[in-house]
């Protein structure tokens, strides 16, 4: 019995101590491997906060709230040291990168109008991203006589720091508001879309669940998600306890996974331990909502989700994708648009198997409840690309004609890659440019150099940030824009 009284203390002082060697080590780990952190490093005050009962109420509000946080920020950089000035740098004033972060709208929320509008759409981007992500498909919509509200999820477009304080509460609360707004653009019975990328897309689907429930929340008549962040490694549960030393002075670093050159001017390359804390628990929650809709019978009364996923996707697993959202809906009027990779090109014998596996499962299950399209090769010794479409209820695919080729050199897509077109100025596989234009791009053709040349990982250049086939996004937009059949 005396034994027995110990336990707790035993077992109390084992979890201490692997709690200890867990956040000791990546606590150490970060101070050693990660380079110094910079200005840009630490939060702006006065961010969109839930929890703050004075938060913006209108969407006039946050556009001002805006404004102040990027004074603040251009304020902040004129401070900072000479030697801390990188000309790649979009935190130095005078550099390329600068011209489009600090003075274009790519970072900041807007609204597209329009003069005959027939609906509204609201577009949220991903985790680390800005509005410019989506705005290809922000543009297709309002030609289509959509007014589009871009929204800037909190801790975003400004600086990484920021991601080190936000919540998953102030993005769901961002959207309720920019939501509200994009209902009342489109006008009662008419077309209201929501679009979202990766985290952007986890957002869009909770909140549209949220309204099966609550009729004062506004319910799009069309869902359209890409990358969705459904399911993302359990991995990122350890950060709960990765970063709970950083709260001990000089080890500042542990609050951060990567800490590295910012010369994307509209996504951050650093990433912060509490982001991907948000995340992880965002797709946990959204897990159980889905569950609860399911046993309710409530998914009946979703509206029609068209979800874009890439085959090979570093971020968003497919099997997820199917299993936790797809195999749940009704049969009917749901697509599932996959991107396969380049099977005719000389590396594909190379690709890991986990992806390709995925993909035969889910092209040899029985008859499914959703339409799946494969976007790849028309056949083995072909580099045309074609959409190889099963209704819901079919085993055959049928081939449809997209008129398009691989480009050389292109071995698949990716997380990034789905939402911007390969003409895409900045993130395109060939970036048009007006003349005169100050030419700054990132999509083009990843340099070559021996590892440890770059203060920057050679993948992070590599990875596919455009869509070649965006033609396959396009043609379903005129459906999703009226939310006619298709």
């Amino acid at each position: 019995m005396r034994r027995l009284r110990w336990l707790p203390v035993i077992l109390g002082a084992l979890v201490a101590g692997v709690w200890l060697a867990i956040a000791g080590g990546f606590a150490a780990q970060a101070w050693w491997r990660l380079p110094e952190l910079a200005v840009w490093h630490e939060p702006l005050e006065g961010e969109f906060s839930a929890r703050d009962p004075g938060r913006p109420a209108r969407f006039a509000d946050l556009l001002a709230l805006e404004q102040r946080l990027f004074s603040q920020l251009a304020g902040r950089l004129r401070e900072q040291p000479a030697s801390a000035v990188d000309p790649m740098s979009r935190y130095s004033p005078e550099s390329a990168a600068a011209a489009l972060a600090l003075k274009s709208a790519g970072n900041r929320s807007s609204v597209l109008t329009h003069p005959q509008p027939r609906g509204a759409a609201l577009l949220v981007h991903g985790l680390t991203d800005s509005p410019y992500l989506l705005s290809a498909i922000a543009r297709s919509l309002n030609a289509r006589g959509l007014q589009v509200v871009s929204l800037r999820l909190p801790g975003h477009g400004t600086v990484p720091g920021a991601l080190t304080t936000v919540h998953r509460e102030d993005w769901i609360a961002a959207v309720e508001l920019a939501a509200r707004h994009a209902a009342e653009l489109a006008g009662p019975g008419k077309p209201l879309v929501f679009a979202g990328f990766s985290t952007g897309g986890a957002l869009a689907l909770r909140h549209t669940l949220k309204a099966l429930a609550d009729s004062a929340l506004p319910m799009p008549t069309d869902l359209m998600l890409l990358s969705p962040a459904i399911g993302i490694s359990e991995l990122a549960a350890v950060s709960e306890v990765a970063a709970s030393l950083a709260f001990i002075p000089g080890l500042a670093k542990a609050r951060w996974l990567d800490v590295l050159p910012e010369f994307d001017p509209f996504k951050y390359n650093s990433f912060p331990v509490n982001a991907a804390r948000q995340i992880w628990h965002l797709t946990r929650e959204l897990e159980r909502e889905l569950a609860a809709a399911e046993r309710a019978g409530a998914l009946a009364r979703l509206p029609r989700i068209t979800t874009f996923q890439s085959l090979v996707d570093a971020t968003v697993q497919i099997e997820d994708l199917a299993r936790r959202l797809y195999r749940r809906l009704p049969a009917g009027r749901h697509e599932l648009v996959v991107f396969d990779i380049n099977r005719r090109h000389q590396l594909s014998g190379l690709m890991a198997p986990g992806p390709l596996q995925a993909l035969e499962r889910l092209r040899q299950a029985p008859p499914l409840g959703f339409r799946l399209t494969l976007v790849g090769n028309r056949g083995p010794d072909s580099d045309e690309v074609v959409e190889w479409v099963r209704e819901p209820g079919d085993r055959v695919f049928q081939p449809q004609a997209l008129g398009l080729t691989w480009p050389p050199g292109v071995l698949s897509l990716g997380h990034l890659a789905l939402p911007l077109p390969a003409e895409d100025p900045i993130y395109g596989l060939s970036p048009a440019t007006q003349p005169g234009e100050r030419a700054f791009t990132l999509g083009g053709r990843a340099p070559s150099a021996e590892a440890g040349a770059l203060s920057v990982p050679l993948v992070a250049l590599a990875r596919m940030r455009s869509n070649p086939f965006h033609a396959s996004i396009e043609r379903r937009l005129d459906a999703i824009a009226s939310g006619s059949a298709r």
